[in-house]
């Protein structure tokens, strides 16, 4: 079988990265994007609702100006003989060639001579009110002396015609540090648990006067505090700028 040669490209200015920061960066200043993971902000929406968030406008926004040259499926990411070689996960090969490089984030990349640090991690966790979700109310705790940093009682996306929001579903924001995100005491059990506690403690039940049920549905997890450490400042190509 012929081996395709690799796609080849020439640009100014390239920025790697895939949180709305890198999006925003290159949206501003008309530079070329690689998005180099599938991970994506957090954004919870109702069938019925537009989406409404900066990410998915800069992305639509940098696709009609043709800035996306391998918008999804980023496998790997790596310098090559001073040009970004990027592989798709169907094992496409793309070449660019460029004058600056702009890094938001490392997901994916090899030997940049780069190293992304960790610290923190925002964590939305999604509870479904499997029993007495027709709130009618909003209801929003800021919680304090806990990594869990606010609960939301948000319109269900799980109910057909939902359209008055009255069915309920429950999303906490944590804040958790990167040695702690598998420890069990930092679980979506452990969550839950608290809910439970605090809807006892506000009196929100049933209709009947049952207590509510909920059940965990996902988790996401994105870095929200990391700095990107040189590993050999001697080594490291003078055209690639970083930002955090």
């Amino acid at each position: 079988m012929m081996k395709l040669p690799p796609l080849e490209y020439t640009f100014d200015n390239v920025v790697l990265g895939w949180r709305e920061e890198a999006v925003s960066f290159a949206r501003e200043h008309g530079y070329h994007l690689i998005i180099n993971s599938e991970q994506r902000p957090f954004h919870h929406f109702v069938g019925y609702q537009r989406i409404k968030s900066q990410w998915y406008e800069g992305i639509f926004d940098l696709g009609i100006k043709s800035l996306l040259p391998i918008p999804f499926d980023v496998e790997t990411v790596a310098l090559d003989n001073g040009k970004l070689k990027v592989v798709t996960k169907g094992n496409t090969k793309v070449l660019i060639n460029f004058k600056a490089l702009h890094i938001f984030d490392l997901d994916n990349c090899g030997d940049m001579g780069l190293d992304e640090v960790i610290e923190e991690y925002l964590v939305h966790d999604m509870f479904d009110i499997t029993a007495g979700s027709r709130l009618g109310r909003d209801i929003v705790w800021s919680l304090q002396d806990s990594f869990v940093k606010l609960v939301e009682f948000v319109p269900s996306n799980r109910i057909d015609r939902n359209t008055s929001g009255d069915f309920k579903d429950i999303i906490t924001s944590s804040i958790i540090s990167a040695a702690d995100i598998k420890n069990f005491d930092y679980s979506d059990t452990i969550i839950r648990i608290l809910l439970e506690r605090k809807l006892k403690e506000h009196e929100i039940k049933q209709p009947n006067g049952r207590n509510l049920k909920i059940k965990h549905s996902f988790r996401h997890a994105v870095k929200s505090r990391f700095h990107i450490k040189v590993i050999c400042a001697a080594d490291l190509d003078d055209r690639i700028t970083t930002h955090e």
